[in-house]
């Protein structure tokens, strides 16, 4: 080697550490790799049989900028990777399935809706029922051959009864 050829080697060494790549062609073509220590080497000359190519960071001829390997942190474990952007055809199932939950989401709503407007008659129904009770008008029912029976006084406190409990069921918020 010349003399001059230690301190390229060298100040290659130093700059590809740093991630430096504005160097002399003569520095930029050097052989990194990690050794059996996980140590990395720099070179001029190629590294000897024994070291795998997994471990052969940079090569003359392969890559115009160095690569060093760095360790990785644990931020750089924790973060996940950039997923590819969708296409047109994901973009278009993606919105065609919003537009889909968003119409059983309104027709829930609507069920749901439909059932506290039919739950607020039947509790305002049975409220309405209950005070005739309590206030003592007359009740008549249908009997089995069309005629119509009056509540007696027993049927009439069993009647509220059943009353006060449908209201406590149906009248809920």
């Amino acid at each position: 080697m010349s003399s001059s050829r230690p301190v390229l080697a060298a100040s290659a060494a130093l700059a590809l550490a740093l991630g430096l790549s504005a160097l002399a062609p003569d520095a930029a073509a050097q052989w990194a790799w990690r050794d059996a220590n996980g140590t990395l080497v720099f070179s001029d000359r190629a590294p000897p049989p024994s070291v795998k190519t997994s471990q052969i960071v940079r090569q003359p001829g392969v890559s115009a900028t160095p690569v060093i390997p760095v360790e990785p942190s644990p931020a750089t474990e924790a973060a996940p990777a950039r997923p590819a952007p969708p296409s047109g055809a994901q973009r278009e199932l993606e919105s065609r399935k919003r537009a889909q939950e968003a119409q059983a989401s309104a027709a829930k709503a609507a069920d749901e809706d439909a059932t506290r407007a039919r739950r607020a008659q039947e509790c305002e129904r049975a409220r309405s029922y209950l005070r005739a009770l309590e206030e003592g008008q007359r009740v008549a029912r249908a009997t089995a051959d069309g005629g119509r029976e009056f509540l007696d006084d027993a049927q009439r406190a069993q009647e509220m009864q059943r009353m006060r409990e449908s209201v406590a069921s149906l009248c809920q918020p």
